[in-house]
């Protein structure tokens, strides 16, 4: 462990990251909190105070400067960057649309699914499977924008075929509120007539099992939203937190849930067709003056 320590680095400091690193190499992509929450249940910290979690965030910073720990095992969707797409000739936006390009393999399915969270900070978590399955992620920020809404009841009510919007939150007064009543009566009330279903995926109740391991906190705690009351006589009186559970557990069963809807024959000849559409392009692009052979390099789909 001598790579870890560092200038002033303790034992204890040094158990704590190597003990990150590998809950970071199960269960990567992954927050700093979901990685707090891992240490707190195996004993590592106290409590998922923030004295503690700026203390396992400051010793992350460290393992990664000192390549202990991939940069990518992290994610922070908080600080992502925004930027405006630019090109530096017509030649390479045509190259990068031959190598990024993707057929829309939802189109000849029977239903649209979504995926929907209270949090942004689990977009990279759910990343590998939302890029797998190209499937759109929503962030409802609190009880989700009347914009927002609006908007996918108006797209609910042009289209023919029902929405299936599975959905990952906090199992608390404010969480479950919104994923049960809230969300569904206002998308109803803006147009979507009954044709989008939302099935909470997560914290579910069977992450509130004791055998789950997942550390939960007491109702009274958020007894100052108005409603608690409401929580506590459908829930019970313990609150869990999105972020206690594993970001493994999590992308596999946003997965799961993805895959029981296709339709897998024609999910398959999309796939087909799209090598065909690819190939076309490529074969255009090969004969167009100024075109390089990176377009040929366009990412195998593997679904």
């Amino acid at each position: 462990m001598t790579a870890a320590r560092g200038r002033g680095k303790s034992r204890k400091s040094i158990e704590l990251i190597y003990a990150a690193r590998d809950i970071l190499a199960e269960i990567q992509p992954a927050t700093v909190r979901a990685v707090c929450y891992r240490l707190f249940i195996d004993g590592y910290i106290d409590s998922m105070s923030k004295a503690n979690t700026n203390r396992v965030s400051t010793q992350l910073v460290h393992a990664r400067e000192k390549n202990i720990v991939p940069w990518e095992w992290i994610v922070d969707e908080a600080r992502r960057p925004e930027r405006t797409q630019t090109w530096s000739s017509p030649e390479e936006i045509l190259e990068a649309a031959a190598r990024g390009y993707r057929k829309d393999y939802w189109t000849d399915q029977d239903e649209w699914v979504e995926v929907w969270s209270e949090k942004g900070t689990v977009r990279g978590t759910l990343a590998p499977v939302l890029d797998e399955f190209g499937v759109t992620f929503r962030v409802m920020h609190g009880h989700g924008s009347a914009t927002v809404l609006h908007d996918v009841a108006e797209m609910v009510a042009q289209s023919d075929k029902p929405l299936t919007v599975f959905y990952v939150g906090d199992r608390d007064p404010s969480g479950m509120h919104m994923s049960e009543l809230d969300l569904p009566e206002r998308l109803d009330r803006y147009g979507a007539n009954g044709d989008v279903e939302i099935v909470r995926v997560a914290i579910a109740q069977e992450d509130t099992r004791p055998s789950a391991q997942l550390p939960s906190f007491a109702a009274d705690d958020k007894a100052k939203d108005p409603r608690h009351a409401w929580y506590v006589k459908n829930y019970g009186d313990l609150c869990w937190e999105l972020d206690a559970l594993s970001p493994a557990i999590l992308r596999d069963r946003v997965r799961d849930h993805i895959s029981s809807m296709l339709d897998m024959r024609a999910w398959k000849h999309s796939i087909g067709v799209e090598s065909v559409e690819i190939t076309s392009m490529r074969t255009f692009l090969a004969s167009y003056p100024g075109i390089s052979g990176r377009a040929s390099k366009s990412p195998r789909r593997t679904t």
